[in-house]
Order: structure tokens, then sequence, then C-alpha cells
């Protein structure tokens, strides 16, 4: 029986299936609350510069615990268990936003569900061991799944905030998030063969754990380019909210972004054969410049939400360009924490600059002034990327030098 059970869960078919649920239910879960967040802590009479200060402290505190994760998960630890632990986690400090009062407790409960929410971007990591099976390009195939679930969920989640009350928020996303940490609980059985097997057959060099100069170059485009839609992104929320427009209309345009992203990340093993991945990071880059110029000078809510349709385009290009980049620039046996560097520093050390400067800037200067900034930042992101990260050929001469390099190393 064991056997059997041990055969279906390295079926590829079944791996990928589960996989896919995994990154639906994620979605889900996520579509009924980051979005809202900023619109939440508004409502709770906190001024932009303080909702800037509060999803700083978040990022800040999300970043180090990915990174120790990750680093765990390179070492010793499973990640599968490690979200489903998460997601319990989750769940609870979720439900601890209906007891907060005043702003000192909302923070520090906002800051450990941050905390508890850490661990899900261990789910790439494991997409992509998995997929050392199969074809790479089926990554991009299977994240989209989460950005389906985000688009149906985020709509649905933003006309009940609408009709009834935000406060609903915590109630809807706890048991969702405990959904998905069951879901992996029972589909996503730790798999530690093809990673095992990298670590057996990589050589024992002792450079091993030092980080490739062009991966630290991508790292910093990667800030840029994180700082930049930390600030639009959150402060977006408030610019439709002053301009007219109610939860209903930031759910609308968060599910304009989803709908956008899945079938560009559907076709990017299309584009992929034209142009490299850093030239399509480069590209969303691009994108992002134009929108950001537009809600510089959009005074319309509804114009101000569909421009999200173009922000899935580039989110999709600019994200999946940035797992592959990252998976192909960082040594076998730094995979997990490759992800989690680039990730924490996207999604966790570039949002304390981007939330915080973006309300110190929205609140001084005006939101024009911060999308032109922003502006700026994303085209430098781009730029920095092109620069940084090399051309596919040359990394596969320099791969090649490498692998002869450490095998004379290690040769009697």
């Amino acid at each position: 029986m064991q056997s059997l059970s041990s055969s279906l869960q390295a079926d590829p078919s079944n791996e990928k299936r589960a996989l896919n649920w995994s990154y639906v239910l994620i979605g889900v879960a996520d579509g009924t609350l980051l979005p809202f967040v900023p619109l939440f802590l508004l409502q709770r009479g906190m001024t932009a510069p303080l909702i800037g200060a509060v999803l700083a402290a978040a990022a800040l505190a999300s970043l180090a615990a990915g990174l120790s994760w990750a680093y765990l998960v390179d070492r010793r630890l499973r990640p599968e268990r490690i979200i489903v632990v998460a997601s319990v986690a989750a769940a609870l400090a979720a439900l601890l936003l209906v007891l907060t009062n005043g702003a000192a407790v909302l923070t520090a409960v906002i800051v450990v569900l941050w905390l508890a929410r850490a661990p899900f971007m261990l789910l790439d990591p494991i997409a992509l061991r998995r997929l050392r099976k199969s074809r790479r390009t089926d990554y991009a195939r299977i994240r989209l799944r989460m950005s389906a679930g985000w688009a149906a969920s985020v709509t649905v989640a933003g006309g009940v905030y609408q009709v009834i009350s935000l406060r609903l928020m915590p109630f809807v996303y706890a048991p969702l998030t405990a959904l998905f940490g069951l879901w992996v609980w029972r589909s996503l059985k730790p798999a530690p063969g093809v990673e095992s097997a990298e670590r057996q057959s990589a050589p024992p060099v002792q450079h091993v754990t030092r980080l490739p100069l062009a991966l630290v170059g991508f790292l910093f485009s990667s800030f840029l380019l994180g700082a930049s839609l930390a600030a639009t992104q959150n402060f977006l929320t408030l610019r439709i909210s002053f301009l007219g427009g109610g939860a209903f209309l930031i759910g609308a345009a968060a599910a304009f972004q989803a709908l956008t992203e899945i079938p560009t990340m559907g076709y990017t093993h299309v584009l992929t054969r034209y142009l490299g991945h850093r030239t399509l990071f480069a590209v969303g880059c691009a994108i992002y410049m134009v929108i950001f110029v537009a809600w510089a000078f959009i005074s319309n809510p509804f114009a101000a939400a569909a421009l999200k349709l173009g922000v899935g385009v580039a989110f999709a290009l600019t994200y999946v360009a940035s797992v592959v980049l990252t998976d192909e620039l960082t040594p076998a046996r730094l995979r997990a924490t490759g992800q989690a560097l680039v990730k924490s520093t996207t999604f966790g050390l570039a949002p304390v600059a981007g939330s915080f400067g973006g309300g110190l800037i929205y609140g001084t200067l005006g939101p024009r002034a911060m999308f032109l900034i922003s502006t700026g930042v994303v085209a430098a992101a781009g730029l920095v990327a092109l620069v940084a990260v090399p051309s596919l050929a040359k990394r596969s001469t320099e791969a090649v030098t490498t692998a002869a390099a450490e095998a004379a190393t290690v040769t009697p």
C-alpha cells in the first residue's frame, strides 16, 4: 500500500494536479485579504503615512521570516509541512483582527499575520523542484491558477465587503487559508528524492554557498521593482477610494489584473522562443512605466481601475521571468534560498521602502508625485536587469566553464 501511494505521488500528472489546486486555493484566499488591507486600515482611522508605516513593518517582518524558513528548508526542513503550519497560524492571526482596538494593537496584529504568511513563498520552490521531471515552461501554466483563483475571489469579496462591511474580511480569509493548508497537507507530500539526488551529484566544493554576482545584481533590480509596486499598488487603493470608488471597484481592479495575468502566463512559453527571460522582465517594467504615468494624471476611479488590465500583463512577465531567472542563476544547493531571497527582496524588503516612502510622498507631495517617482524607479529596475543578468548563451558558457573547473578541483 505504501509503495502504491508513493508511486501515485511520484506520477507527474498527479503532482501537477496537486500543484494546480494549491495555487488556485492560495489565490482564492489571498484575494479576500491583500487588496483590501490598505482600505481596512483607512477605515480604522489611519492616515496614508501611517498606513505606509504599518505595511512597511509587516513587510520587514515577512522578509526576516521568509529568509529564515528558506535557510532551514535548504538544510533540513520539509517546505510542505512548513506551509501547512503557516496556514493555521495565518488563519488564527487573521481572526485576531476582529479583537483589535487602537493603531498600535492593529499594527502588531498585521505584523503577526505577515509573519505567519511568510512561508507561503516556499510554494514556488516546491513547484520548481517537482518540475525538474518535466518541462520548465510548465511553471507559468501552473502559476496562472493562482491568478484565476484571485480573480474569482477578489471580485466577490469586494462586492460583499461593500454591501455588508470590510469587518468581514478576517472571517472570510481565515477558513480559506486553512483550506489551502489542508489541501497541501493531503496532496503535496514531502518529496526529497529530486533534491537528494542533486545534493549527492553536486561537487563538494567549498564555494557552493556563495551567490553568483549576476544574482546579486538581479536582487537589486528586484528591489527597485518591488519598491515601485508597493508604492503604487497599495496607494492606488486609497486613490480609488478618494476618487469615489468603493470596495467593489477596488476588488474589480484586482480582478482586472488577474484576468490579463492568466493568458499572459499561459503564453510565456511562446514568448520565450523569441525573447529571453531577462528581456521579458524589462518589457514588463516598460509596461509598468506607461501605466504609472497614466495613474499620475487620471482622476476617474473607473479609468484608474481599468489600467490594472495592463498591470496584469506586466506582472505576469516580470514574475515568471523572475522565478525562472532566479532558478537558473542560483546554485543547486541553494535554490530555496535563492527564491526566498528574490521574493523577500521584491515582496519583503522593497515594500518596506516602497510602502513607507510611498506613504510619505502621497501624504506630503500628493499622488501625482508618488506615481511619477515610481515611474523612474521601475525604469531603473528594467535597465539594471538588462545589464546585470547575462544572456542565456553566456550563462550556458559560464556554467560549462564552472563545471569543468569544479571537476578539475575534485579530481585527484
